[in-house]
């Protein structure tokens, strides 16, 4: 198996840092059990999006910010292509949403190829279609520290059936993609341009060989500025414009590529490097009004990202579903206000979401991680906080989530925090947390029954877990 290391290498962030350490101290005013009741705000739609998005950048294998900037170049093209305003507020939120889908072929991928799922689909995002190129890259992806017999038996199976396991792969992918826009509020034109993401104007692609017109417009603006985005931020501007060039006509929509070109001759690829990208980016959401989300809609849109985050595992399942039900639950049960309980339940609904930078390898080892495995998922709060942290009035939210590993005595990651720096409804979210992974079936070993992971739990009631939540969650379970 590859080393995981390379998932804990320093990356940048959509506010454009690339260490935890300040945010991480910054936050501790707001780690309080007696957290005032916060105002409930309206949050932009686009501004959410953007941030959740960072996380699918990084299951995906691409830099933080590939979502961005591939929306960024889908709107200044939208202009020059003539889009009316509908096909540009759908164009506008399926450039956030277009990788919905990512988290659910990473356990396949994994299986196939033995390897680091995140790596394979990076490498495999800059390789041509033909037969020699998929031959060679999958030679370079199977392991080399597995024996000899098994990775011909990988390459013998890869032959045999790789092409319809690929298509199969992205069709799950494309069509769960489609389906968590659907769930997060968005219309059949974002889920449109989701499910055609893939196919290739010449019917190469995936999942059905859709050609030329038959794909739908939208996904055609997003294929070419994704794939330009990917070329220039790995191989550099040269390499991006070549990419593209040779595309023209074979991956990508003739007159979409050609408008592409131009846009960049006319110094498009100069704006998609300067500062504040996020802000400009923003301020090109169409029709002049910015989409908010209500309370409603930050809920429907925080389940579909529990549900990107669980189909990573098949052993995660519902986990973040349940671990929300159970906290909320909790929350109410020790007389939390009720806009904190509402914290509480997004925060129970995300607080893995930076386990979609950690490989499938890592996640679903059925023995033991070693250091530098260890190292790897003791990062994923980290990431949870920092993909949460910029969104406006989810700071709370993100602290809450961030906190779900930490203990009281200081014995949990990943900033070793203890009681007095741990809000209540951090507690209740590690407590939800930790009974619901114990009453679940892992890969290192089966289910717990509720009686015996309560009893394990109360070994270590007021050192590890606040004991009066634990009490609580036996009067609810009982």
């Amino acid at each position: 198996m590859e080393r995981a290391t390379a998932r804990i290498e320093p990356i940048q962030y959509l506010d454009g840092s690339t260490t935890a350490t300040p945010l991480a101290r910054s936050l501790v005013a707001a780690r309080r059990a007696d957290l005032r009741v916060l105002e409930r705000e309206s949050i932009p739609t686009a501004r959410l999006l953007a941030s959740l998005s960072t996380a699918l950048d990084l299951t995906e294998g691409q830099l933080p910010g590939h979502a961005l900037r591939t929306c960024f170049l889908a709107m200044r093209l939208a202009d020059d292509l003539g889009l009316d305003t509908d096909d540009r507020h759908a164009l506008f939120f399926a450039a956030f949403l277009k990788d919905a889908g990512c988290s659910s072929n990473a356990a396949a991928i994994t299986r196939i190829f033995g390897a680091d799922d995140i790596a394979t689909k990076a490498r495999q995002s800059t390789i041509e279609r033909s037969m020699l190129a998929y031959a060679a890259f999958s030679i370079r992806t199977i392991p080399t520290s597995e024996p000899l017999p098994r990775r011909v038996r990988r390459l013998i199976a890869l032959g045999v059936r790789g092409r319809r396991e690929h298509r199969e792969i992205e069709q799950l992918r494309c069509e769960r993609g489609a389906s968590i826009a659907r769930k997060a509020g968005f219309d059949d034109r974002v889920a449109g341009a989701i499910l055609d993401l893939h196919e290739h104007w010449d019917g190469g692609g995936d999942p059905r060989g859709l050609r030329g017109a038959e794909i739908h417009p939208l996904a055609r603006i997003l294929a070419a500025c994704q794939g330009l985005d990917v070329f220039l931020v790995t191989q550099g501007r040269a390499r991006g414009l070549a990419v593209l060039t040779d595309r023209l006509g074979r991956w990508y929509d003739p007159d979409i590529t050609d408008a592409l070109l131009d846009a960049c001759t006319q110094g498009v690829l100069d704006e998609l490097a300067a500062p504040d990208l996020i802000g400009r980016t923003m301020a090109l959401e169409p029709g002049g009004d910015v989409r908010l989300s209500d309370d409603a809609d930050i809920d429907r849109i925080a389940s579909a990202f529990a549900d990107i985050v669980d189909a990573k595992s098949p052993y995660t399942g519902s986990h973040s579903k349940r671990v929300a039900d159970i906290a909320e639950g909790l929350a109410a049960r020790l007389g939390l206000p009720a806009p904190e309980v509402v914290d509480v339940r997004r925060a129970a609904l995300l607080h893995d979401l930076g386990k979609l930078g950690v490989p499938n390898t890592v996640l679903d080892k059925p023995g033991r991680l070693d250091a530098s495995e260890l190292e790897v998922i003791r990062r994923h709060p980290e990431l949870t906080l920092r993909i949460l942290a910029p969104v406006p009035t989810f700071s709370h939210v993100a602290e809450l989530a961030a906190c779900h590993h930490e203990r009281l005595d200081g014995t949990g990651y990943f900033r070793g925090l203890t009681a007095p720096e741990l809000a209540l409804g951090a507690r209740i979210v590690a407590v939800a947390d930790v009974f619901e992974a114990m009453t679940a079936d892992r890969p290192y070993r089966v289910a717990m029954s509720p009686d015996q992971a309560l009893a394990l739990m109360r070994e270590t009631a007021g050192e590890h877990l606040a004991g009066d939540v634990i009490e609580a969650l036996a009067d609810t379970v009982a």
